[in-house]
């Protein structure tokens, strides 16, 4: 008999209804128990994934593939390191893709009381690098803050700073400024002759612009810049004792202030504290100055700057500062550009597209040029590999320990309710119905549970996944620890329906080889 008229007639429901209840057992605790085992089989497989998919994360952040060479000026060939670098088959042999050299040094900050912090700092030859990029990708810039690719420059006097440093360092807990405030030099007799606000004695507020806010960087810095920020600060170019500096206005007015209207405050204010002459600039070009906050930059000048009275310039600032601060208006200097040359670097960062030759490289450095490479670090970021490979096949190995406990719940399931019903089959097989029609009945039934209970073992790890983060369960406070929708988690529930009918098929087949007599007669 074909199965599909099995299905139509009263066969069906003498099976699937009625015998599908002995199968599920009791209050259907054979569904509830085979929940059991594939909310966990799924569970693990969430999990797995999750973990591999943070793991991938790793491997592939730019922070864990560059490998930080500290230059110890003892008895290394660093020049010619550097020089080996940029060699192609070197690049080709041990998997790096490119290098960059940056200065490392502890820069001293203005916090929000205007009190001094000394932050961590590293200063980048260029800011056009996969590191930089990497450091400004959307997953670790903080609520988008920061400036257009466009704005990065390596001229620019600008930094990238974390928001832990920000807000825990440096004290700004209410707002993100477009601003930082470098602790720059001004002595005593400048500052009476320029009517400058110095602190703790000689230090003045230097505004530098802040080019991203981000939630990390490389190494736990705290702030990264340019090298011709550190070159500048070297000579002395953002020590406020310039003449030069207060001799004319700067100005960023942010977006969404009426430049308009500033612009002609400004010059009202100008006019009516002083009799010089002067021109104003409403769209000055500071490529080095532009910050997160964006906006137009307005300067102005005056004809005869040796006549400026410095008591009057402090008027005017204080004056349309009162009017224009709480709006984000920030007076600026267009500081002075120095010739540096400084060839010395305290690092020279390496960019490794993967892991596999990276204890052969610590040989080449050592060996050709003397250079010690921190070993644990090495040893760190192998280990990425051996773990990433590891908890793959711990992650396979619990799905098929799942699939052979399932099959084997599978098996004694029908071994217990054979046992019970033998002598129904036995008479159904006398009256003729074949083994087939049987063994089908029996697979529609099993198909059935099994789906029932991956379905509702999906939705259960589904509902898990999607509620622990609303409870703040998340790893490094951004990743979950579930991941339950990908290709291994349908491909395991291929594999559990497949090996379930085939289950099915072979111990009912096996079963059902006896005669109606043995069956009927339990012999």
């Amino acid at each position: 008999m074909k199965l599909d008229k099995i299905i139509s007639n009263d066969y069906f429901r003498l099976f699937v209804k009625r015998e599908g209840k002995v199968v599920l057992g009791k209050r259907c605790s054979s569904l509830w128990l085979l929940w059991g085992v594939l909310t966990a089989t799924f569970m693990a497989i969430a999990f797995s994934n999750a973990s591999l998919g943070y793991l991938s994360y790793k491997m592939n952040d730019p922070f864990i593939n560059w490998v930080d060479i500290k230059n110890n000026f003892a008895g290394n060939d660093f020049s010619r390191f550097e020089e080996s670098l940029s060699n192609e088959d070197n690049m080709a042999e041990y998997h790096y893709k490119g290098y960059q050299t940056d200065k490392y040094w502890y820069t001293s900050f203005f916090s929000s009381d205007r009190n001094t912090r000394n932050l961590k700092c590293r200063y980048f030859a260029d800011i056009d690098t996969p590191l930089v990029h990497a450091i400004l990708s959307d997953d670790n810039v903080v609520s988008g803050h920061r400036v257009p690719d466009s704005a990065l420059d390596n001229t620019s006097f600008g930094v990238i700073i974390t928001y832990d440093a920000l807000y825990n360092k440096l004290g700004y807990t209410k707002e993100i400024p477009t601003y930082l405030y470098y602790h720059g030099y001004c002595d005593a007799e400048a500052a009476d002759e320029f009517f400058v606000d110095i602190y703790h004695d000689h230090y003045a507020l230097v505004p530098v612009p802040v080019l991203a806010v981000v939630k990390r960087l490389p190494t736990n810095m705290d702030i990264i810049g340019t090298k011709f920020f550190y070159l500048q600060d070297l000579a002395h170019s953002l020590n406020l004792y310039e003449r030069s500096y207060y001799t004319s206005f700067l100005y960023n007015v942010p977006n969404g202030v009426d430049v308009g209207k500033f612009v002609a405050d400004l010059e009202q204010t100008v006019a009516q504290k002083t009799d010089l002459s002067f021109y104003t600039n409403d769209d000055d070009s500071m490529p080095r100055l532009v910050g997160i906050g964006g906006g137009r930059f307005v300067s102005l000048y005056f004809d005869d700057d040796d006549e400026v009275d410095f008591r009057v310039n402090k008027e005017i600032d204080e004056e349309i500062l009162a009017k224009y601060a709480k709006s984000g208006v920030r007076r600026l200097y267009n500081y002075n550009e120095a010739d540096v040359i400084d060839d010395d670097n305290d690092f020279i960062s390496v960019h490794f597209s993967d892991l596999d030759r990276i204890s052969d490289f610590q040989e080449f450095a050592k060996r050709e040029f003397n250079i010690d490479i921190e070993m644990s670090q090495i040893s760190a970021k192998e280990n990425f590999n051996e773990v990433s490979v590891m908890a793959n096949i711990l992650s396979w190995t619990m799905i098929v320990f799942a699939i052979v406990c399932i099959i084997l719940f599978i098996v004694n399931l029908l071994h217990s309710y054979f046992q019970k019903v033998k002598r129904n089959l036995g008479t159904f097989k006398a009256f003729g119905i074949g083994n087939y029609e049987l063994i089908s009945v029996y697979v529609l039934i099993m198909v059935a549970m099994v789906l029932v209970a991956v379905v509702l073992s999906l939705a259960t790890t589904w509902a898990v996944q999607e509620l622990l983060p609303v409870f703040g369960v998340l790893k490094d406070g951004t990743f979950d620890y579930l991941s339950l929708w990908s290709s291994k988690t349908f491909y395991s529930v291929l594999v559990i329906v497949f090996a379930s009918v085939y289950t099915v098929y072979a111990v009912m087949g096996k079963l059902l080889k006896a005669t109606p007599g043995d069956l009927i007669y339990d012999r």
